[in-house]
Formats: C-alpha cells, structure tokens, sequence
C-alpha cells in the first residue's frame, strides 16, 4: 500500500524520513518500507505489507472526511498528516520490498548478549587546514599552507569521509568536501588532547561542493541540515525553485587555489578533544580507513606557497635545461610529490646531471625519484626527504643510468609510427603531468615528426581519472563554463611553453580527451601554433557547422598506419549509388589488386592474411575501400560521401585506421539480448550458451592444458609465451597451479572473463560473426541478400556463410527494428567479391539500404554483426526505425576556435548516451512490452539523437525523458571491488543504511524475472572464486616450486655450458624491462599521476572494472596497455636472443637471465609499488630459455 505524507520539512531526505519513521513502524511489526520525498512537504511511504499498512493509517491516519484520528503522529517536531494514496503502489518496488522482507526473516541470527553501542560517525570541527607534510629535526610537522577556519562537521561515511563547513559571508551556503578511503595514503592521524586534530593525506584531491540553504531557516535548522546533510526541497513560492541544491566548486576559494591542486595533506581541529576517545571507536567499521595515534605538530610556512609556486615556475621557466627535464621537475610539484620550494633547490642538481649524461638520463632520473620517493609523514623518515637523501637518489640513478645497471632506456626502440608524448589530466582543482608515453601516431604527429615534444594529449577528468558524471541536484557549472573553459581557451605553461587547445578525434571527444600544442619553428624555419597547423591541413571555411567542423579536423587526429603514396591522377571520383533518396554507398569505394599489393607491403608485411578491405583516411577522404580486380593500375576509387574536404596536395599517403585481418568474435550484450526476448527468442538457449562459457571458465583455471587454450585463444599474455610455457611444464610433471604468480595470472584472467559474462552479458555466440560492411560493386546481389566470405581463425580456410533468415544486426542496438533477418548466399565463380574475405557485402538494391536499418548504419567502417546459430533465431521482426535525418547546427559565419572549444565543452556537459541506455535498460525490463513500449521506442529515438550529437551539434531532449524511478533490476546492480594483494579476493561491502549522503544515490533492485535476470543470477561470482582457489590442496604442493623444478631441468640439459659471464647483460636486460612495467603500470591507471595499477593487470592485458565490468574507458586503456606490453616483451625477448648479433649465446643469455629468478622465490606479493617485487621477468626468461633447451636438444646429433 502507499500511504500520502503531508507538512514534512522541506529539507529533510529520503533516508531521514525512513529513519524516523522506523520506529513508529517497529511498533506495528512494519520493518520493510521505502519512503520518497515529493516537492511541497509532501511524500509517498510504501509498505508491502496491505494489512499492517491499515493498521498505520487505523491509528494515525485521516479520514476521508478530513476528521484525524485520535493518535497523532509527530516527525521532526511537526504534526505530520498521513493518508491512504490515491495511486497504486509500484509493482516493481512492491517485488523490491517483498524480496528484503523474505531476506529479512531468512536471515542467520547473529548472537548479541547485549545491544552494541551505538558509535558516533559524525564530529564538530573548527577549522580545516591544507598543507603538505615536513620534519622539524627528526620530528614530522604538519606545514599549513591554507586555513578554512569555520565551524563544521566531520561525518566518517561508508566509502568516504565527508566535510561540512560554514563560508564566510554566505550564511546560507555550505562547503562540502568528500575524501574517498580508496584514495587515503597510509593511516588517519588522530592528536592528542592538547591538539585535537585528524591528520590524513590523500593521493588525489577531493571534490568540492557549495550547498545552498533554504531561506528563512532558523540557525538551528541550518545545523541540522550541515549534521544530517540533508537534501533541499524549494519552497513553490522560491523563484530558485529549478537552480540545484549544490554546486560543484573548482578551489577552496582565492587564497587557497594553488594549495588545494596540488597540496595532498588535510588537518581538521576538533571542537571538543573528548571526541578522540570516540573516533577510535570507529574501527569496528570495516570500511574506515586505520587509524592512528600521532602527536601532530603544525607550523606555519616561512614563505607563502603561492610565492614558493611563483618562484618556482620563475626560475624553471627561464632556466637553461632541457624541456623534457623541465617537464619532470614541474611534474614533481604540480603532483603534489615535492614542494615547490625543495624543487626549485633541486634545479642545480638536475642540470647538473644533465650537463653530465645528457637530457634524457637527466629527465629519467627524475622521472625515477617521482616513482620511488615515499609520501611524506609520521610512517616515513626525515632521511628520505631532506634535500641531501634527494640529491643522493638522484645521483645514484645517474650511475645507473650511465653504467647500465640501472632501468634507464631511451626513448628508441619503439615502432616508427609510434611518438613520445607527453600527457596531462585537467581536473576540477589541478593539472596534473604524466609521461612521456608512447602514443600511435596521426597524420598531424607525422607532419611535425621531429617536433612531437611539443605537442601534449590532455584529458579533461574527474580527480580520481573517470570522466566527470551527471550528479542529482548538483550543478557542474563552474566546472565546465569556468575551470574547464578557461584551461580550454587560455592554455596553461608547462616548463615555459605555452600550450593551446589544437584539436580531436571523433573516439578522444567521446573520452574527453584533445590535443595541445605550443608554438615552434619547423624544419624550414617557419613558426607554427595551432591555428597555422590546422590551416595546413586543409580548407574547412565552408563548414559553418562547429559540430561537422570539428569532425573534419578530427579526421587529422584519427590514430592511423601510414601506407603509400598516391598521386591524385590515381584518384578515381565517382558519385554515389542513390536510390529513392537512400545512399546504398555511404562511405565506401574500391582499390585495384595492384594498389592493395602496394599497400600489404607497407601495412600487413607479416600478416598471414592480406586484408581485402581497409578502413582508410586519405587527404579529406575517410571511409572503407575493398578490393575491386577488374580495376588495373594503381586506382583508388572513391565516392562523393567519402569525401568530407579540400586537403592540400602534399597529402597523398593512403593510412589505415583498421582492416579485415581476421573475422572478430561475436558477443551479445544486454541491449541485444533484451531485444532477441521481445522477438521471441527463448531464454534457455541464451542460458545454455552462458553456462557452456562458465564451464570452460571453471574448467580453465583447474586444467594446465585448457589454461593454456584458453591464453592463447583470448590471445592473453601471448608474447610472454605463457601458453608454451605451461604446456612445457605439463610436459615435465610440473603444476603451473602450484606457483603463486602463475597461478594468479589465470585466476585473474578467468575472473576479468566471468564479470564480463555476468555484468555486462557479453556471451559468445561461436556460430556468429563481427565483420566490417561493404557493398556489392558488382550488383549481383538482390535486395536482403548478403554475401559473407571469411576465414576461419580455427582452419585458416576460407568459407563463405550460406543460409536463410540469419540475424544480422549492429551494436548498439536499442530499437526492436535493429535486429534483422538476411539471406546469406554465394556468388557465381566468375565473381570478383570471390577475391574477398573478412567482410560482409550488403546489396544495392531495395527501397531502403540494409545497413541504415540496422542503428542507422553506414559502409564507412561499421562492424555488423551476423548469426547463425538457429536457436537465436526471433519468431518475427519488427519495422525498422526510420529517424529523419537530422542537419547539422550551423552559424552564419564560418567556424572559429572557440566555436570548436565550445563544442567540445558542450559536448562533454550534455553526452546523455549513457544515461539513455541505462535507462532504456531498466524500463525495458520494467515495462509488459519491453523495447516495444513507447517509453523504450522514445529512448531509442533520444540515443540515436544523442550518438550523431558528436557530428551535429544537436543534443538529445532531455525533457521527453521519462521518469527516471530509483528501481532497477538487480542485473544492474554494482558488484563487489576485487582486490589484488595477497590473493585475488572480491570485497563484499555491505550498505550502510545510516549513511546520508550515499543513501541520496541508493537505487532500489528487483529480482528481474526476464532472460537478463536469470542469466545475471546463474553466475555467482564469489563462489566460482572460490571453487578455483580451492582446486589446489595444500598437501599436494611440493616443497621445490615449479620455478626451481624448471631451474634444476635446465642445469642438468645444459651442463657444460658457461653462461656466468652473461649475467651482466641479464641484469641490464631484466632492468629495462623491469623499467618499462613499472612505466606501463602507471601509463594505465586512471591516475597516472598518483598510483599504479598491478603487474598482474599489464601481464594479462586487461584492467579489472572496480565494480562491475569494464567500462569503455577501461576497454580502450587495455587494448592499447595490451598492444604496448607485447612490444616491449617482444623487445625484451630479442635482447635476451641476441637476434641483432645473429643469436649469438642465445642459450647462454637466457639461461643468465632465468638465474635471476632465482633470488625473487618467496616472493608472491602483488605490489604496486618498487621493482624488487615484480615477477614477470623470470617466467619470460623461463620460456625463452626452455625453447632455447628444445632447440639444443634437435641439434644435438648424440
């Protein structure tokens, strides 16, 4: 039943409500309940239980005649009136409600001799202090560089601590500020009585947040909402009634701005000292970070930390060193490692090491003092931190770095379409520097090649490196139209160069991510800044549309592989195949067999299938060419739709951003499988296709040989040849199971799999296939037909897929519509689509083009997706959408900069993809008709809005979304952290319902009873983890490890051989390895510039999602961390095979190398931090040297 609440405050929450309303509830056995705060006072309490609602309303509700009962009911000091709703409860909540209460009865009783304490969460606090921690002697001290001295709250939440503070001259605003635990380095510093303060430091800055108040509140209102935090409701008569409750805030004010960016460290002074007998209480909690006693000292600065930033920056600015040193020791204050004034004492010693060893040694070295200095505090010694220990760190990796015992490696060594660049984060409150990386070339890097350190990727992010979120009744204003805005038009200084916005790719706008660059004087002695390089791509003063403008550009900034040259007299223009006012050749043209011959000899040399379709960019062209034999000569035809603008003659290289290489897998996702149940498609052989995964998962991590299939088929940790090396030690009755390293590389891959499986649906259809769209040049395919021809990864064999009514259809697919069925046929011999493989023809014949039918597709290098697995045949097909086509926003002028930084930021404000799908998913399963109900069809329309927003300018209209409920199936629902330390473990939090702020983002699940529920709940995680853990017995672990084992094998078949005097290389070797791990695991964490991810994420090649499967972002990051660590093991793998002086000692150097390994047993932590405890190393020399004993042992003739 719901129940209708009236004369409510204001400003009370959800979770307050339901607080107090619990034990007016109690008393009536009423346990399970929700409550919703409505506008006006007003709010609706739902009660699964009908009867026991009654007996509430029986004894404190109105009468329909308005005549109150005799009990009245009393809520926050005021009279509260309750009747029974004029609406219908929520069915999906009313199933909510019903699943806790049966939850609640089935639950385990835990013994409780006497009620617990009740802890306090929540402390007054005087005043707030940013600083950075320092030694007075021997002694840590807290440097204070910028006091809030205003009273407050300080309140320990379920994932983070939150602040709640007065502002001077805004009596009815509220500072906010939110620490996460996740993010909290080392313990919390609790003082003593005489200084009652709470020390912490962080890795990354916190959010902040201004919370306006209601007017007309009396002070002691005012305290309750900074104690409860609780959510603000306007008054009707309020004319801010639409401005949001709080605003997201870039500083903690003027003074306070340099501090808060790069200043990790914060002191808060408690108003009552007796409250440190009662924070300690707080450890019972298992989500409060440690705490610890320490008698803090503070002091106050000598010198201003804006004058020592002033200095600093002065004196680097105008210093003789090199840019790439200047960038490391900027990067050393600007990350909050060392204070401005120790870097500027440190300047002398690093030019000095440069004058030395030369600027790349010197910038490493630096680089190197970055990665290994500790956070300064009471855990670390004042040794560490004085300008003396730093001196001596630095020099000592000087010797290193000159002498070849150290990781130094120079920037040499990587592919020639691959750049050194450097890299920024810009967040709310900082910039913050990384790098340099290694980053693929585009067409603008390769332009200015000689000149690439003046360009810089820059990423626009949240503090903790995740794209910036829509967050309920919160404005992100300043963040975007001011913070953002300003770093965008302005630029920012790095090491003395001025940067200045340059431009983007299509993918990096999606990921909030563009280019920069500082002025410089080319090869030719021109002077070059971003408005001259963009002139010199080509002609874009016709577009007047920032949107379409900006995506012309982009096309510069695609990462691409060059191939050849082409003359523009080798360039054939046709038009397009229209047909009732449809493009059937949207994007696509053809290359003759002698141009494709041309460009494998340049772009696929080792490929062991030529590709016979190509994604490429050429001058302002961009789309898909296939091979066409019956053009000769060299001839690239291209289409009207193919080219976007007028590039300048020098650009003639044909590059390729993708190909057909290999067929790629297919796998459903949730959109897709929801759309294959309202077609008609049954559950069971979606349930049967996941279990066949979760079996060979199970399977996998219990059996060497299948571990080592399934390494080589997901293509994981291929180039460290792990595969071979477990089938080797199969082979020699050793159990890659019983060491602790390898062991976890499987589990980790296995597990990375099965969240896949089981939060984001991604099941493997093996009779499907994802292949690029192209169209029949030669007519001979009729409307829904398709031709398919593709080689089979498993044979090598080239077949060609012939069937009826296949699902054909595109991600991502929201529209019923989207999915469809073709007729896969052959083609007559004589055909030139049999010289095809790896792509799907489309007909050009029909009232409609295919491709359009399915997510609004085109033939300009979308993937599509075919399946021919019958059991997910749909039993019909629904209309495909027909969204009219949409112009492009456009001016009256031509596109200016700014046009384009407008567009960018607006983009990165309004980007409602997300949002629409999440919310399409949870009313597709709410709604009888699912992705048939209006509701769902509307969303469809809005996605498809939203995915051209890149292109055209136009957003989706949020107003025609519909209501977002706060309940969600439970598919949708976070799960659990998994943590890599000791062991792979998954962190199974609890919520705390007590806890305010994060109950304002609490969402409501219910068992789904659709195909996606059952599927969600087949996989249970913790279990599967623990029934591979579990599958090695203690007692069957032998007392040598596999390593040694594998070590005493290889001295016995190589005895006689000397090896000892390669152990230097060896150590040379396994250090630049070791160096260029440790650059990648920082390289790919989402924040670079403050913590790593593990070596065991980089060795698999796949970043663990934190709480679910891996976002987009995360995707992209392991494909490229992916493609980066086989370079480098590649690498590495030569070096120790001496390939560049002809395998000479090849043995010899691999068997020094393994020797190394030797000194690391014992050791099976996952540490994130110093090379000591990565592990990799010795079981890549492992494989190079047991092939190096099999090839000693063919040769042998005795």
């Amino acid at each position: 039943m719901e129940v209708f609440c009236r004369h409510l405050p204001d400003h009370v929450t959800d979770a307050r409500l339901k607080k107090a309303f619990a034990p007016v509830l109690k008393d009536l056995s009423i346990f399970t309940y929700e409550c919703h705060k409505l506008r006006q006072g007003c709010a609706k309490l739902t009660i699964n239980d009908a009867a026991k609602a009654q007996k509430f309303l029986d004894q404190y509700g109105q009468s329909s005649k308005g005549k109150r009962h005799p009990q009245q009911l009393k809520l926050f000091e005021k009279l509260i009136l309750v009747s029974k709703s004029r609406d219908p409860p929520d069915e999906h909540l009313l199933r909510s409600l019903d699943e806790e209460e049966h939850r609640r009865k089935h639950r385990t009783p835990k013994a409780a001799p006497h009620p617990p304490d009740p802890v306090s969460r929540s402390f007054a606090i005087a005043s707030l202090s940013c600083g950075l921690w320092d030694y007075n002697g021997t002694v840590p001290v807290f440097v204070n560089y910028f006091r809030h001295a205003q009273k407050g709250h300080l309140s320990f939440g379920k994932t983070s601590i939150h602040i709640t503070m007065e502002l001077p001259h805004k009596s009815h605003s509220r500072l906010q500020i939110e620490y996460d635990y996740s993010s909290i380095n080392g313990s919390i510093y609790l003082g003593k009585s005489s200084n009652p303060t709470v020390t912490l430091s962080m890795q990354i800055a916190p959010r902040l947040y201004e919370r306006k108040l209601p007017e007309g509140l009396t002070r002691e209102e005012m305290l309750s909402i900074a104690l409860l935090d609780m959510s603000i409701t306007p008054k009707k008569s309020d004319p801010r009634k639409s401005e949001p409750a709080r605003r997201r805030l870039d500083s903690l004010g003027t003074k306070g701005d340099a501090v808060a960016s790069t200043c990790f460290t914060y002191q808060f002074v408690l108003s009552n000292a007796s409250d440190l007998r009662l924070i300690p209480l707080l450890k019972k909690e298992r989500f409060v970070s440690n705490l610890e006693p320490w008698l803090t000292s503070t002091v106050e600065p000598q010198t201003p930390y804006i004058d020592q930033l002033a200095v600093f920056l002065y004196s680097l600015a105008h210093h003789a060193m090199s840019y790439s040193l200047k960038f490391q020791l900027q990067r050393l204050v600007f990350n909050g490692i060392l204070s401005p004034d120790k870097v500027t004492r440190l300047l002398p010693i690093a030019f000095a090491i440069q004058q030395r060893a030369g600027a790349d040694r010197a910038s490493h070295c630096v680089n190197e003092l970055s990665r290994t200095v500790q956070y300064a505090g009471p855990e670390a010694e004042k040794s560490e931190f004085d300008i003396d220990a730093l001196t001596q760190s630095l020099l000592s990796y000087e010797v290193d770095a000159r002498h070849g015992n150290g990781s130094y490696a120079p920037r040499s060594g990587r592919t020639p379409n691959s750049a050194w660049i450097y890299r920024a984060t810009v967040t709310p409150l900082g910039i913050y520097l990384y790098g340099p990386h290694w980053e693929s070339k585009n067409r603008v890097l390769r332009s200015y090649s000689s000149h690439t350190d003046f360009f810089m990727r820059v990423d626009f992010m949240e503090e903790n490196g995740e794209p910036i979120r829509f967050e309920q009744n919160t404005s992100l204003d300043q963040i975007f139209d001011e913070r953002f805005k300003y770093v965008l038009q302005n630029g920012f200084n790095v090491g003395g160069r001025q940067f200045e916005f340059l431009g983007f790719s299509h993918s990096s706008l999606r990921s909030q991510s563009c280019w920069f660059v500082a002025a410089f004087t080319s090869d030719n002695g021109e002077v070059l800044d971003a408005g001259s390089i963009i002139r010199k791509l080509g002609d874009f003063s016709h577009i007047w549309s920032p949107a379409k403008c900006a995506a012309r550009i982009g096309q510069a900034f695609s990462e691409t592989v060059p191939s050849v040259d082409i003359d523009s007299g080798n360039v054939e223009r046709v038009g397009d195949v229209e047909r009732g006012g449809r493009v059937f050749s949207d994007g696509v043209g053809t290359v003759s067999s002698s141009l494709l011959s041309k460009i494998w000899e340049e772009y696929a040399v080792h490929a062991k299938v030529k590709p016979t379709v190509l994604q490429i960019r050429y001058a302002g062209v961009k789309g898909m060419v296939c091979l066409d034999t019956r053009r000769h000569g060299d001839v690239l035809m291209i289409r009207k739709s193919m080219e976007k603008f007028s590039a300048p003659e020098e650009a003639r290289n044909i590059e390729i951003c993708g190909s057909g290489i290999r067929p790629l897998p297919l796998r459903l996702n949730r959109q897709l499988i929801k759309i294959l149940e309202d077609l008609g498609v049954p559950s069971q052989p979606l349930m049967s296709l996941q279990q066949e995964e979760v079996d060979e998962l199970r399977a996998t991590a219990q059996s060497p040989i299948l571990a080592a299939n399934f390494l080589e088929k997901a293509n994981l940790s291929s180039s460290a040849m792990v595969p071979f090396l477990i089938r080797a030690l199969v082979r020699l009755r050793l159990n890659f199971l019983h060491d602790d390293f390898l062991r976890h590389v499987i589990e980790l891959a296995v597990l990375a799999k099965l969240r896949e499986l089981k939060y984001r649906a991604r099941i493997l259809v093996k009779r499907g296939l994802t292949l690029h769209g192209i169209m029949d040049e030669t007519g001979v395919l009729q409307e829904g037909e398709v031709y398919c021809p593709f080689i089979d990864n498993d044979t090598g064999i080239r077949r060609v897929l012939v069937g009826t009514n296949l699902v054909i259809t595109r991600a991502p697919a929201l529209h019923p519509g989207d999915v469809q069925l073709v007729n896969a046929v052959d083609v007559p011999g004589n055909s030139p689509l049999n010289d095809l493989h790896n792509c799907i023809v489309f007909s050009q014949y029909g009232s409609r083009d295919l491709p359009s039918m399915l997510s609004g597709g085109d033939l300009d290098g979308d993937l599509y997706n075919i399946i021919y697995d019958r059991r997910l045949r749909p039993k019909r097909v629904a209309e495909a959408a027909d969204y009219p086509r949409v112009e492009a926003l456009a001016l009256d002028r031509p596109v200016e900069r700014n046009d384009i930084i407008k567009h960018f930021l607006t983009f990165m404000q309004q980007d409602q993809l997300g949002r629409i799908a999440t919310l399409h998913q949870a009313i597709a399963d709410q709604k009888v008709g699912g992705t048939f109900d209006q509701e769902c069809l509307v969303l469809a329309e809005l996605h498809s809005t939203a995915v051209d927003y890149s292109k055209t300018g136009i957003p989706a209209d949020i107003s025609r979304l519909p209501k977002n409920k706060r309940i969600r199936p439970d598919f949708m629902a976070s799960g659990p952290r998994v943590e890599i330390e000791e062991d792979i473990q998954l962190a199974l939090d609890k919520v705390n319902e007590d806890d305010d702020v994060e109950q304002e983002r609490f969402y409501r699940f219910y068992e789904s009873k659709k195909v996606l529920g059952q599927l969600y709940r087949a996989i249970n995680e913790q279990a599967f983890l623990n029934d591979i853990q579990c599958s090695v017995e203690p007692s069957e672990v032998p007392s040598s490890s596999p390593f040694k084992s594998l070590w005493s094998y290889v001295q016995k078949q190589t005895a006689g051989f000397v090896w000892e005097h390669c152990i230097y290389i060896a150590e040379e070797i396994k250090e630049i390895y070791d160096d260029w791990l440790s650059e990648l695991m920082y390289q790919s964490s989402p924040t670079p510039w403050a913590s790593p991810i593990t070596e065991l994420e980089v060795f698999i090649g796949n970043l663990v999602g934190k709480t679910h499967g891996q976002t987009k972002r995360q995707r992209e990051t392991s494909m490229r961390m992916r493609d980066d660590y086989e370079a480098l093991v590649s690498d590495i793998v030569s070096q120790i095979r001496n390939k560049e002086g002809g395998r000479e000692e090849a043995l010899e150097r691999s068997i020094a190398c393994m020797s190394l390994g030797l000194e690391q047993e014992g050791r099976n932590r996952q540490a994130k931090l110093g090379r000591a405890n990565l592990l990799s190393f010795r079981w890549i020399a492992a494989s190079v040297c047991l092939q190096e004993v099999d090839r000693l042992k063919k040769n042998r003739v005795f």
